[in-house]
């Protein structure tokens, strides 16, 4: 029986893995993970958003089989997972390519996070754990301590959403929201994160928005989550519509 292995796979950190070329990380073996398709999937999708997979870009099965030692049937699984998720296209006679981003993209989905982040907020707050919300606080005050520190930035940020999309009880919503979530992101690396002239002052805004999400949290007030969610979302958006877009699409 063959052993498949993923070569440069890793959850926390952006990967380096290559589609075009070799990689010279040593190789992980997931011969006993239950979903390799998963595995293969969130690699792909992490370096689509952080933009290391560029617009356009081709995603040859058999080049991903070669250099991530995988047979090609889990990567044909993982890449139709991402079309479905809006990440891919597949092109007649291209096959999957990596799906473009454009301008009005951000309208559609700071909509929908408009309508559906608050309530989301509003439904979790009493359900998430105390220590939870004291841990965000303290990563959140780090990154006021240095806005520089991009991955600081974004690690506190994936906690403060997760932690309101985690603890819902509707299955629907939140597979909603961590789809749109991983959306934005990419929307957002594609522009904040690469102009470095506003880069400390959004980060410094975003984290004192997302602090009043915290005291609000702590005081277990609906209210004054879903007003602190629905102010950050739109002052993201905004945030977003005033940096650079050199890397969008009109």
């Amino acid at each position: 029986m063959r052993t498949e292995t993923l070569h440069g796979f890793h959850a926390a950190v952006p990967p380096i893995l290559c589609v075009n070329g070799g990689s010279n990380m040593t190789s992980m073996d997931f011969s006993s993970s239950p979903s390799l398709k998963q595995l293969v999937y969130d690699n792909l999708k992490e370096r689509i958003i952080n933009g290391e997979l560029k617009p356009g870009t081709r995603l040859r099965e058999e080049d991903l089989s070669t250099e991530m030692n995988i047979s090609r049937a889990p990567i044909r699984e993982a890449l139709n997972m991402l079309e479905r998720d809006g990440f891919t296209m597949i092109v007649p006679r291209k096959g999957a390519i990596v799906a473009e981003v454009m301008k009005e993209d951000i309208k559609y989905i700071w909509e929908m996070r408009a309508l559906l982040e608050p309530y989301a907020a509003k439904e979790s707050v009493k359900s998430i754990p105390p220590e939870k919300i004291a841990e965000a606080k303290n990563k959140l005050f780090i990154v006021l301590e240095h806005p520089e520190d991009m991955a600081q930035y974004v690690n506190s940020d994936l906690e403060v959403h997760e932690m309101l999309v985690d603890y819902l009880e509707n299955r629907f919503l939140k597979s909603t929201l961590q789809n749109m979530k991983a959306h934005s992101l990419r929307l957002r690396w594609a522009a904040e994160y690469d102009n470095e002239d506003t880069q400390a002052a959004i980060i410094e805004d975003a984290t004192r928005e997302h602090l009043e999400i915290i005291y609000a949290l702590e005081k277990q007030d609906e209210d004054e989550v879903y007003e602190a969610v629905k102010k950050h979302v739109k002052n993201s958006a905004e945030r977003l519509i005033g940096a650079n877009y050199v890397n969008y699409n009109q």
